[in-house]
């Protein structure tokens, strides 16, 4: 069996998120919540997990969500940037190094037309997308 190497294990892209940019907070989607998301978060917000969930999600098809919807944004971004920073969701932290975003070149290209982040900073680690690549699988 043939393994291909993709595009980025070849010339693994730059990025670093831009402070004051928040882009991808303000796009509408849905934020998906795991356990851990929602205990760290909850902790952060002085919120037991039941109020957490309560408050800021819902429960879709078995996963708990944030609904991001058009024209707001998301409920967690205050004017310093997320306030759940320390305890965001996996979904959140991985950004934009998600599965439909490193299909191909031209894709990440595409997606760096709306994130600055992308093209700037260090070089990021094969491992590193990896991995973000493995835990935030749907």
């Amino acid at each position: 069996m043939t393994v291909v190497e993709k595009w980025w294990e070849k010339e693994s892209p730059r990025f670093e998120c831009q402070s004051d940019c928040f882009k991808c907070c303000t796009k509408p989607g849905i934020v998906y919540f795991d356990n851990i998301s929602i205990k760290n978060a909850s902790k952060i917000t002085k919120l037991s997990p039941s109020s957490f969930k309560k408050k800021f999600l819902k429960r879709d098809d078995g996963q708990w969500i944030h609904e991001v919807e058009n024209g707001n944004p998301c409920a967690f971004l205050t004017l310093d940037g997320c306030s759940i920073h320390f305890g965001k969701p996996v979904q959140c932290r991985s950004y934009p190094f998600w599965h439909e975003n490193m299909t191909s070149m031209n894709m990440w290209k595409f997606v760096s037309s709306f994130c600055p982040g992308i093209d700037s900073g260090p070089h990021i680690a094969v491992s590193t997308i990896r991995n973000f690549l493995k835990k935030f699988k749907l």
